[in-house]
């Protein structure tokens, strides 16, 4: 009977032990994303404000993670294109054709449920349109997000190139 009990104990310790490590993980990769969004809302005021829209363009394929002080300590660097399963799962790492920002968690679990294993976040130029101007052109502001991406969208951007095609908004 004290080994059924032991048992039971273990797996609801060892169940609860893999939720809370599911968990931390999610935490520290929504607090990376939070301040990569700081940082690039800090650079972004910066540039438009000197170099406008193409400013903005440049920064949007620029890594992230190189606006941080210092790079997370599960950050693996700069690829082109790697193999994912090649590379050790908990770790971040940006792909220089795709300009995105990878997450491969340590896991099992994905963070979305049953789509994709990895978190893909891309810098994305965003143009909001706004009044028409005595010319017929129209007034717009433009600025730049972080946000998440799925896998199929990046394959299907850098598939056929190996520099991706830029975003509709980015193209001139």
């Amino acid at each position: 009977m004290a080994a059924i009990l032991a048992a039971t104990l273990a797996g609801v310790l060892l169940n609860s032990i893999i939720r809370t490590r599911y968990e931390s993980e999610q935490v520290a990769v929504k607090q990376l994303i939070g301040s990569l969004r700081t940082a690039l809302a800090v650079r972004s005021a910066k540039v438009i404000s000197t170099t406008g829209d193409a400013g903005l363009i440049a920064l949007a394929h620029q890594n992230p993670v190189t606006w941080l002080r210092t790079p997370p300590k599960n950050y693996l660097g700069e690829y082109y294109s790697p193999q994912k399963s090649t590379l050790p799962a908990g770790n971040w790492y940006f792909d220089r054709v795709g300009h995105t920002l990878v997450y491969l968690p340590s896991s099992k679990k994905s963070f979305s449920p049953g789509i994709q294993k990895i978190l893909i976040f891309k810098v994305k130029l965003l143009r909001v349109s706004g009044s028409a101007k005595a010319s017929g052109r129209q007034k717009g502001s433009a600025g730049l997000v972080i946000d998440q991406v799925n896998d199929q969208a990046v394959a299907i951007n850098t598939r056929t190139e190996s520099v991706s095609r830029p975003y509709p908004s980015e193209k001139k």
